[in-house]
This record gives C-alpha cells, structure tokens and sequence, in this order.
C-alpha cells in the first residue's frame, strides 16, 4: 500500500469532498450557484384577534376620563380585568344599547353565581386592554349549560374584538352600569368641550 502526501492530492482530496453531501465553499465564503442559498426569514408579526371573558357575581368597574373639556379626551373604563379606551360618547352608547338589548335573555340567568372568586380592579389587575371606536356591532346569544360538565347556561355578548360569557344577573346589571356612566361621562366631557369652544377656549 502507497500513499502520496503531496499538495495536488491534498487539494484534490478536500475540493472532492471527503464527506457525502459537503460542498466547497468559495473564497468569499458564498456557496455555489447550484446550491441552496440561506434566506433570512421575513420579520414576523402578532395580532390578538379577539378576547374571551366569562364574568360572574358584580363586576367592579372604574372610570378614569383624561384631558376632559378637550379634543384629546379619552376614557379608560375598566370592566373587571378589562381595560377599555373610549373617545366618544357614541361608541358607549353603541354598547350600552346592545347590552340593554339582551335584558330578555339575562332574565333566564341566576341570580348571583356562587363559588366564584372576587374580582380585583385598577391599572395593576389589567388583564387585557382593548381600544374601541366607532360604532362597534353588539351581538348577542344564548348558551345552554352543558350536562356532566361545570359549565353554565350563558349569555354571551360581544362588542367589537370581546366576547362576554356572563354568568348571572349580578355580572349584567354591573356590566350595564358601567357602560351607561362611561357615556354620560363622555357626554358631559363632550359638552364641556363644546362650551369651551363657544368661548373662545377661555
């Protein structure tokens, strides 16, 4: 057995490939046109398409109006976990009037859920914030409870990107509540606004 170590058998040795499947690069370190070229994946992107939230027994809620008597007037109203941005009384009214709309169903709902747990509220418990403007469609529907299983007969409301499950009359009446004050906050705001404008913005 023979073996020449010299510098053209070398080389023809390692451009051959000793391997199967290793293809040479070259000197600028780019791959041959035949081969495969690495490309860099697109940027990609996330959207939350919609909310689910089942409520039960009185939901807290909070009002938090900024810049009011301005054209930057916003309202954050929080519905439980729920953190809602409004600009205009029109889009709560929208929503007050959809639930208002589902008084029929929410008769057929307990009174007042038991065994659920109490609900915080506030900026620090935010689960989830949703920005809402426009004339957002309120749709509503009933579910029956579902046998050998916990879950409950359910009214089921949505208003835009959120689907409200509610549990009991205690969570609709709360929930109705505060979308009626967010408007006629955003109602007063408005009107202030409207006066300061008259005045000259004195």
């Amino acid at each position: 057995m023979t073996t020449t170590n010299t510098l053209d058998t070398t080389t023809a040795s390692a451009a051959g490939g000793a391997r199967k499947g290793y293809r040479r690069a070259e000197q600028d370190g780019t791959l041959p046109a035949d081969v495969p070229q690495m490309v860099e994946a697109p940027v990609g992107a996330c959207a939350v398409m919609g909310v689910l939230v089942r409520v039960a027994g009185a939901v807290p809620i909070r009002l938090d109006m900024s810049h009011a008597g301005t054209h930057e007037m916003q309202l954050g109203l929080s519905l439980g976990t729920i953190l809602i941005y409004l600009r205009t009384a029109i889009t709560a009214h929208a929503i007050a009037d959809g639930w208002a709309n589902a008084a029929l169903l929410a008769r057929d709902l307990p009174m007042s859920a038991i065994g659920k747990r109490p609900m915080p509220v506030g900026p620090s418990t935010v689960g989830a914030m949703v920005r809402m403007a426009g004339v957002p469609r309120v749709t509503t529907g009933w579910q029956d409870a579902v046998p050998g299983t916990t879950r409950p007969a359910l009214l089921r409301i949505q208003a835009g990107p959120v689907t409200w499950e509610v549990c009991d009359t205690a969570a609709y009446r709360s929930m109705l509540r505060g979308w009626r004050q967010a408007a006629q906050m955003l109602d007063a705001g408005a009107a202030l606004d409207t006066a300061l404008d008259a005045d000259g913005g004195e």
